[in-house]
């Protein structure tokens, strides 16, 4: 299965840019973070990975069937990523000036103008729905996908909405990437036929999780290793050794514990007659997904 996670990770979103402006355009690609770095692109991927399993009862969807279905709903996870990305930049933007400023520094120094980046949010909205929307599976779950991305969308668009507040702080952005975490897990249980236990499991446990993680990075300037590590931990699958869990965990703020514990309650639901444990695994060998995404409230917090 890691050649599985190395192919998504490598996938690219079907080219839907053709006759974009090329401003436009320019931004778009800039919204969006590479597969292999994106926390809910391998949030999305592993949760489908789990579900696959627990719809065949252990035997699992075949690498190459799994990489089709999950292929698309990642694609739109990636997008909506973006679309987020760039509605937070903008909200961020209005609170400071209302000039024609860049709207975020990841956007490489361009002088972006707020029309060129509502465009370019506008269409990464849209594409993730067209891009869903060629998920290979039957019409029901196709309709599932789609009320998913509807509602969840909807979600994204209302909290990423300025508000009027001047006094806003990086927590805003919170509530946000929970929520677009959140989707991502649904999505790929859905995409695979799970069910909706396991769905919404796994919704609350991305929820949670990135809550800890956006929490963590509020209060160390953004530091972008935790994140990378839980991305880490969800996509390559290789055993690591958790030092000190205990220790580290009460080292973090009570927000940050709260979620973590919120989303290791969500796991155990999910645990009965599976190994849950890491010693289990010898080094090098690839771990369960279920084991990765208990790791993966562990490992980032470390160093806390």
């Amino acid at each position: 299965m890691s050649e599985l996670r190395r192919r998504i990770a490598r996938s690219s979103i079907a080219d839907q840019n053709a006759g974009l402006a090329p401003p436009v355009d320019a931004v778009v690609d800039d919204a969006l973070s590479p597969p292999d770095q994106s926390l809910p692109v391998a949030l999305c991927t592993v949760a489908g990975e789990f579900a696959s399993d627990d719809v065949d009862h252990g035997q699992g969807l075949d690498p190459d069937t799994l990489e089709c279905v999950l292929e698309p709903v990642c694609g739109a996870v990636r997008l909506l990523e973006g679309y987020v990305r760039l509605r937070l930049a903008l909200a961020g933007s209005d609170r400071t000036t209302a000039e024609t400023d860049p709207v975020a520094d990841w956007l490489e120094g361009q002088s972006i103008d707020r029309d060129t980046a509502l465009l370019a949010s506008d269409h990464l909205h849209a594409s993730a729905y067209v891009t869903v929307a060629e998920t290979p599976v039957s019409d029901a779950q196709l309709l599932e996908l789609l009320e998913l991305v509807i509602q969840g969308s909807t979600a994204l668009a209302q909290q990423t909405v300025p508000a009027s507040s001047t006094d806003e702080t990086a927590d805003d952005r919170v509530p946000v990437e929970a929520t677009l975490a959140g989707l991502a897990g649904a999505l790929g249980v859905t995409a695979v036929g799970g069910s909706t236990e396991t769905r919404e499991t796994l919704r609350r446990y991305g929820h949670e999780l990135v809550t800890a993680l956006a929490s963590q990075s509020a209060v160390t300037s953004a530091d972008p290793a935790p994140r990378a590590t839980a991305v880490g931990v969800l996509f390559d699958g290789q055993s690591r050794r958790v030092v000190g869990e205990q220790s580290s965990i009460e080292r973090c703020s009570p927000s940050v514990r709260n979620a973590l514990e919120h989303a290791r309650s969500a796991l155990e639901s999910l645990a009965a007659g599976e190994v849950s444990s890491e010693s289990e695994w010898p080094p090098g060998d690839t771990l369960p997904p279920l084991v990765r995404l208990e790791q993966a409230t562990r490992l980032p917090f470390q160093n806390s």
